[in-house]
């Protein structure tokens, strides 16, 4: 019960009320989160802290994201470009 609630924490943490955002980190979440080790979870957790504005910055790639992020930040790109190119055909 204990991991379901926070499941359901970081679920509801990913929805951010920037459109950008929300396109981003709620998809990345339900495909991918499982399939993290331990350390990108925390990760994850931790990324779900920052501003905003630092969030957009990063993920859009007009900013680098902080050293310890950037593997991951990689990987949400990854992903929603993935999914970009896969549902446009």
């Amino acid at each position: 019960m204990k991991q379901q609630h926070k499941l359901a924490r970081l679920r509801y943490q990913c929805r951010r009320g920037m459109l950008e955002l929300d396109v981003f980190l709620p998809a990345f979440f339900e495909s991918c989160f499982n399939d993290l080790n331990h350390r990108e979870q925390q990760l994850f957790e931790q990324l779900l802290t920052e501003p905003d504005p630092d969030l957009f910055a990063w993920l859009m790639g007009f900013d680098d994201a902080k050293k310890d992020y950037q593997p991951l930040v990689a990987k949400i790109r990854d992903f929603q470009l993935n999914r970009k190119i896969t549902t446009s055909h």
